[in-house]
C-alpha cells in the first residue's frame, strides 16, 4: 500500500513539474508589436530558457516543426519563446523590415522579455537555417551569453546561400537592384514572394566568416550542430560541419526530410520527431 502511495504521489509530482503553458503574446521591440508564443513549465522557482530562432520567411512555427520542439523542450521541464519576424507569420510589418539588425533585436527583446516576466536562470539558443545565422552574430558581436547552443542547418556562409538565390550572378543583380530601389521582390524556389531590401543584403556582407568570429567571442563548448546529407539549401559538409568545428560543437544527422527537416511534413514525423527530442536531450543536458 506504502508503495502504491509513494509511485502515485511521484507520478503527481513529475507531472507538476512537466506540464506546462502555452501562450500566444506580443512583446516591445524597435517600438513595435512583435507576435510571439511562450511555453512554460508550470514549476515553482527558476527556470531555463530557450529561444527558437526560425529560418528566412518561414515563422515562429515553422508549419509543425517549432511547435513539437518546444513541446519537447517542455516535456523536460524547459520554457521556450519563439517570434514572428518582420513580414513572417501574424507579423504586421513589410518583408522590407525583415533585416538580420531588425531579427538579432527581437531576440534579445524577447529573451528581456522571459526575464522581466519569469524567473529566469539559463538562456539557451535554437537556430534554424537564417535563424541559426542569427544566432552565430549575436555571438559574435556579444549581445548574448547563452549556456547552450544548438544550431540546425545555420546559413553560415553568405556564398552557399547565393547558390540557393539563383546563383552569384542573379545575387549581384538583385543586390544592385535593391541598392538602387531600396528593395527587389524575390521569388523563392518554395515560392515565395518577398521584396528583399538592400539593408538585407547589408547586413549579409557584415561578416566574412560569423562562426568564426562566434567562436572567438564565445568560448562555451556546450554547442549542437544538426544538419542532413540531402539538405539542399546549406551544404552539411562546407557550411553545417564547418560551424560544428569551428564552435568545437557535436554534430547530429536528421537525414531524410532535406532542407524541411520534417518541418513542413504531415504524413511522417520521423525526422521531425528527432530533430526535436535530439534538441530537447541536448538542452536537458547542457542548462541547469
Amino acid at each position: 500500500m506504502k508503495r502504491a502511495v509513494t509511485l502515485i504521489l511521484t507520478l503527481i509530482l513529475s507531472l507538476a513539474v512537466t506540464a506546462a503553458f502555452a501562450e500566444n503574446i506580443t512583446y516591445q521591440s524597435r517600438g513595435v508589436e512583435v507576435p510571439a508564443t511562450v511555453e512554460v513549465p508550470q514549476t515553482d522557482g527558476e527556470i531555463s530558457v530557450v529561444v527558437l530562432i526560425h529560418g528566412h520567411g518561414g515563422s515562429r512555427d515553422e508549419y509543425l516543426g517549432f511547435p513539437v520542439v518546444a513541446e519537447a523542450l517542455a516535456d523536460r521541464g524547459i520554457a521556450s519563446i519563439r517570434m514572428d519576424f518582420p513580414g513572417c507569420g501574424e507579423s504586421s510589418e513589410s518583408f522590407q523590415e525583415n533585416t538580420l539588425t531588425n531579427m538579432k533585436t527581437d531576440v534579445l527583446a524577447a529573451i528581456d522579455y522571459m526575464k522581466a516576466n519569469y524567473d529566469v536562470d539559463d538562456i539557451g539558443l535554437f537556430g534554424y537555417s537564417m535563424g541559426g545565422r542569427i544566432a552565430l552574430e549575436l555571438l559574435a558581436e556579444d549581445k548574448v551569453d547563452p549556456d547552450a547552443v544548438v544550431l540546425l542547418a545555420p546559413a553560415a556562409d553568405t556564398e552557399d546561400m547565393k547558390n540557393l538565390f539563383g546563383g552569384p550572378e542573379a545575387w549581384d543583380e538583385m543586390k544592385a537592384k535593391a541598392e538602387a530601389d531600396g528593395y527587389c521582390t524575390y521569388t523563392t524556389i518554395y515560392g515565395q514572394v518577398q521584396d528583399l531590401s538592400a539593408e538585407w543584403f547589408e547586413d549579409l556582407d557584415v561578416y566574412a566568416d560569423c562562426a568564426a568570429d562566434a567562436a572567438k567571442a564565445w568560448d562555451d563548448d556546450d554547442a549542437l550542430v544538426i544538419c542532413a546529407a540531402d539538405d539542399e539549401a546549406v551544404n552539411p559538409e562546407t557550411v553545417s560541419k564547418a560551424v560544428a568545428e569551428k564552435l568545437h560543437a557535436q554534430v547530429f544527422d536528421a537525414t531524410g526530410e532535406g532542407h524541411g527537416y520534417g518541418f513542413y511534413t504531415e504524413d511522417d514525423d520521423t525526422v521531425r520527431n528527432l530533430v526535436a527530442n535530439t534538441t530537447a536531450d541536448f538542452f536537458a543536458e547542457h542548462l541547469d
